[in-house]
C-alpha cells in the first residue's frame, strides 16, 4: 500500500499527461484519437502499443501490457508504485509530503546512504588504479590479453585492487570514511588480535556490481592466475542482497525491453563477452542460484529468458532449480547449449558473436531440455528405468500451469517411454478425463460481449452513465462487471470520469490488463447514437436474461410430473417468456 495521499497521486497524474510521459521514452505517431508506437516491453516490428491521451491509459495489443502513466514509469524504470509517483512528482513539480521518519527508519536511511557513498568511493579508487596507476599494470595487461578495451572497462566500471594489504584502507581513511562501516560492506577486514583493518580485495581485477539505477553496491574480484578462489564477491549488506540482484541489469534494462527476452549467464566474463558481441539483454547471477526475486525482476523487463549455464553436473543442477522457478512463475524459459568444452566467453572469442545467434534460435524450452536430457542419461528400456524417469519428471510436470502445454509434454513423454498416458497422469495426480481449455492467443482481437460494449459507452458518453444510473446498474450487469460499472457511475457523479483511478480499484492484474485493452481504443464508437446504442444493449441483455430463465424452466420441466399443477405453471411461464422475447426482436 502507498502512504502517498490519493489527492497527491491524482495531482501527479493530472500534471504528468501520459502522452508526455511516454514520449520521453519512445517515438509515437498519431493514429485517430490514439498515438501508436513500437512496444518497449517486447520485441516487435509492427506498432501495437497504443496511448489514449484523453483517458490517460496505454495498452499493447501485442504483449497485453496496459496501464496509466505511473504504471508505465514503474515498468520502464523498475520502480515500485510509491517510487514511480515520486519520480513523476519531481519531474512535474508536485511536492509529496513525507511523514517524519522514526528514529530507526532514519538510522536505516542514513546507513544505506553511507553504504552507497562508501561503495562509490571504493569504485573510484579501483577505477583509478586500473586506468592510470602503476599498481594497476597487471590488470591492464590481463584485460588486453582478453581483448577488453578501455571503453568496455569503463562501461562495466571495472577496477583493480593492488597487491598490498592496506591500499584501499589508507584511501578511505584519508577521505574520512569510517573504516568499521567499510568493513560491514566487506571491503575491509579486521586484523585478528590487532587494531586496524586490511583490504579484502588484493591483486584482483574487479567488476562493479550495480543496482537497477547503476549505483555501486558490491564487487566481484577475479585473480590474475589459476590460484583459488578464482572469484571473491562482496558479502550481503544493507544495499546488496544476492537473491535480489542480477549483475549487469542496469546495462541490460533497455536491451531486455527491446528484445523482449533476457539471457541469463553465470560468470562476469560470460556477461562481458555477450554484451560486447551485441547481446545487450544479458544478465548474470552473482555467485548464487537463481531465486524467485530474480525471476520477478526479469519479468519486469522481459517476456522470456534464455538460460546459459555450464554443461557440467553443477550447471545441470542449477538449470533444474531454475526450471522449477520458471515453471512456478509461469515465465517462459529456454536452455541455450554451447559445445561441452566451451563457455559463452570462450565460444564467442573463438567463433565470433554472429555464431551465437543460431544457438539462441535452436534453444529448447527449459522443460523439454530437462526431460530430453534425462532420456539421454537414464536407461529407460527397463521397468526400473522407466519408473525412475517418471519419478524425476512428474513433480516438475505438475508445475506447468498451462494445461495444453502440460498435456502435449505428457503425450511426448509417454511416446518416448512406451507407457500409457493414464499411468503418467496417475503419478502426476491429474485426472485423465479432464479436458484442457483452449487458451486464447495474447493480443488476438476479442469479440466484445454486450456488457463490455455498454461499459465502453459509459466511458465515452456521460449521457449513458446517467441512463445506467437511472436504470439500475445491478439490473444490467452481472457480478463480473457490476463493481466497475458502479464505480464509473459513482466517480462520474463527483466530476469528470478519472478512468485510471477507477481501474486501479480492480484487484486482478489480468482483469485490469483486459480492461485497458477494452478502453484504449474507441474509434468504433465515434458515429454511434449513444442513446440508441444504450437501448440496444438493454434489449440484448434482457434477451440474454430471458434465454437464461427459459433454459432454467426447461430443465425444471424435464423433472416435473406432467400431471402436477407445477407442470402447467412452467408451460404458462415459458409461453410468457416466448411472447416477451418476440417483442424484443
Amino acid at each position: 500500500m502507498s502512504t502517498i495521499p490519493d489527492e497527491k497521486i491524482r495531482e501527479v497524474r493530472e500534471r504528468a499527461p501520459i502522452l508526455q510521459v511516454v514520449s520521453d521514452y519512445m517515438s509515437l505517431k498519431k493514429s485517430g484519437a490514439n498515438y501508436q508506437g513500437v512496444c518497449p516491453f517486447h520485441g516487435e516490428k509492427t506498432a501495437s502499443f497504443n496511448v489514449n491521451p484523453a483517458r490517460g491509459i496505454f495498452h499493447c495489443f501485442g504483449c497485453g501490457v496496459g496501464g496509466n502513466a505511473v504504471d508505465f514509469v514503474m515498468r520502464m524504470e523498475g520502480l515500485s508504485f510509491p517510487q514511480a509517483v515520486k519520480f513523476l512528482a519531481k519531474k512535474v513539480g508536485v511536492e509529496i509530503p513525507e511523514r517524519p521518519l522514526t528514529r530507526e527508519e532514519k538510522r536505516k536511511v542514513d546507513e544505506q546512504e553511507q553504504a552507497y557513498q562508501i561503495n562509490e568511493a571504493a569504485c573510484e579508487f579501483y577505477r583509478r588504479v586500473l586506468e592510470s596507476d602503476e599498481a594497476g599494470a597487471a590488470g591492464r595487461a590481463y584485460l588486453e590479453k582478453r581483448g577488453v578495451d578501455k571503453a568496455t572497462a569503463a562501461t562495466y566500471r571495472m577496477g583493480f585492487a593492488p597487491a598490498g594489504w592496506d591500499n584501499l584502507t589508507g584511501f578511505l581513511r584519508r577521505k574520512g570514511i569510517p573504516l568499521e562501516a567499510a568493513e560491514k560492506l566487506g571491503l575491509l577486514r579486521k586484523r585478528e588480535g590487532k587494531d586496524g583493518y586490511y583490504d579484502t580485495f588484493r591483486n584482483r581485477l574487479l567488476f562493479t556490481i550495480a543496482d537497477l539505477h547503476g549505483r555501486a553496491i558490491g564487487f566481484g574480484g577475479r585473480v590474475m592466475d589459476d590460484s583459488l578462489p578464482k572469484y571473491i564477491n562482496s558479502p550481503e549488506s544493507i544495499v546488496y542482497r544476492k537473491s535480489e540482484v542480477l549483475f549487469g541489469v542496469d546495462l541490460a534494462k533497455k536491451g531486455m525491453r527491446e528484445k523482449g527476452s533476457a539471457i541469463v549467464v553465470e560468470g562476469y566474463f560470460d556477461h562481458l563477452a555477450l554484451y560486447r558481441a551485441g547481446y545487450t539483454n544479458v544478465v548474470a547471477t552473482c555467485g548464487t542460484a537463481l531465486t524467485p526475486p530474480h525471476v520477478k525482476l526479469l519479468r519486469r523487463y522481459a517476456d522470456r529468458a534464455f538460460m546459459l549455464f555450464d554443461g557440467d553436473e553443477a550447471g545441470r543442477k542449477a538449470t533444474v532449480r531454475s526450471m522449477e522457478l520458471f515453471l512456478e512463475e509461469g515465465f517462459p524459459a529456454r536452455v541455450v547449449e554451447v559445445p561441452a568444452e566451451d563457455d559463452p566467453d570462450t565460444f564467442i572469442n573463438r567463433e565470433g558473436g554472429e555464431a551465437f545467434q543460431p544457438l539462441l534460435d535452436k534453444a529448447l524450452p527449459i522443460f523439454e531440455s530437462f526431460y530430453k536430457g534425462l532420456l539421454k542419461r537414464m536407461d529407460v528400456r527397463s521397468v526400473e528405468g522407466k519408473v525412475a524417469f517418471v519419478n524425476e519428471v512428474s513433480p516438475r510436470l505438475q508445475k506447468i500451469g498451462d494445461p495444453v502445454e502440460r498435456g502435449l509434454y505428457e503425450k511426448e513423454i509417454c511416446r518416448a517411454l512406451g507407457i500409457d498416458r493414464a499411468m503418467l497422469l496417475q503419478k502426476v495426480g491429474i485426472p485423465a478425463q479432464v479436458q484442457a481449455p483452449r487458451p486464447q492467443p495474447k493480443g488476438a482481437p476479442q469479440q466484445r460481449g454486450t456488457e463490455e460494449v455498454l461499459l465502453t459507452l459509459m466511458v465515452k458518453y456521460p449521457d449513458v452513465v446517467l441512463r445506467v444510473r437511472d436504470h439500475g446498474a445491478d439490473k444490467l450487469f452481472s457480478a463480473s462487471h457490476l463493481k466497475l460499472a458502479q464505480a464509473i457511475v459513482a466517480q462520474s457523479e463527483t466530476g469528470d470520469l478519472d478512468l485510471p483511478l477507477v481501474l486501479e480499484q480492480i484487484e486482478s492484474h489480468e482483469e485490469r490488463s483486459r480492461l485497458y485493452s477494452l478502453f484504449v481504443e474507441d474509434a468504433h464508437l465515434e458515429d454511434l447514437d449513444p442513446v440508441k446504442a444504450f437501448e440496444q444493449c438493454c434489449q440484448a441483455l434482457e434477451r440474454r436474461a430471458l434465454k437464461g430463465d427459459g433454459k432454467a424452466l426447461a430443465r425444471e420441466l424435464a423433472t416435473v410430473d406432467p400431471d402436477s399443477p407445477r407442470y402447467l405453471e412452467i408451460l404458462s411461464e415459458l409461453e410468457r417468456l416466448r411472447n416477451k422475447k418476440s417483442k424484443l426482436l
